[in-house]
């Protein structure tokens, strides 16, 4: 079974010990790659998820959300006018959209956004590593969804095709639980290696891999996805598959 994986940061603890060799994308990528059947599993944004019901099942057993700050998705503070977003995010958009009443330009630099407008929106791994560099920011996304909404911010579900082997399907999800159970009970070693990779400090790679980015889905979970698909006026067609 082909899989996919989102390529920041937040996607390791789910893949790195789980043998699955996944194709690792970006938000916007993972959904054409599920949707055109060159993988049968992928993790995907809500968003995308919410709008392919009839083709695509939401696995309800992980998922990547926050309950607080995620470092990963903030507003940093520019020096011009109006709101700019990286071209890869339309959870978090969405959510300060439908939250502070803003839209976005979209922009491949978020540095050289920052001299032209308010506000750019970022994301992922650029994200981290401008928030461990103290950069100033309007607001954290996570922050702001907890204190206006109080339910878990979801920013990516795990779905399948529909018809795909359920076998199979429960093998993947098998494999992944395993993954994260190997990193809940050692988080050092992928703590060094991602605080390398990114030239972050260990603390900020601790912090948001073990407090502020969470995956077991549970009711609360499923009942936090109910409300953003009506905070962000998404369909709420969005198919859940048995456990």
């Amino acid at each position: 079974m082909k899989v996919a994986r989102l390529k920041y940061t937040h996607s390791e603890p789910l893949f790195r010990y789980s043998g699955l060799n996944p194709v690792s994308a970006s938000n916007n990528e993972s959904i054409k790659l599920v949707l055109e059947g060159e993988v049968d599993v992928a993790f995907v944004p809500l968003t995308y998820a919410a709008q392919y019901c009839d083709v695509l099942g939401m696995i309800p057993h992980y998922a990547i959300y926050s309950r607080g700050p995620v470092l990963s998705a903030r507003l940093f503070k520019g020096l011009g006018k109006g709101y700019a977003a990286v071209e890869d995010t339309s959870v978090n958009a969405g959510a300060l959209t439908a939250l502070m009443g803003i839209t976005f330009d979209r922009v491949k630099d978020p540095y050289e956004a920052l001299n032209r407008y308010e506000g750019v929106l970022v994301i992922g791994d650029e994200a981290l590593k401008m928030s461990s560099r103290g950069l100033p920011y309007i607001v954290d996304v996570g922050e702001l969804w907890e204190r206006r909404v109080g339910k878990p911010l979801v920013y990516a579900v795990m779905v399948a095709r529909l018809g795909v082997d359920y076998g199979e399907l429960m093998g993947v999800v098998k494999r992944i639980g395993e993954s994260l159970g190997i990193f809940m009970s050692n988080p050092e070693p992928l703590i060094r290696e991602v605080a390398a990779r990114l030239n972050v400090p260990e603390v900020v790679v601790r912090d948001y891999l073990t407090r502020s980015i969470r995956y077991v889905v549970d009711d609360e979970v499923i009942d936090g996805i109910r409300t953003e698909l009506e905070v962000l006026k998404l369909p709420k067609c969005l198919r859940v598959m048995p456990r």
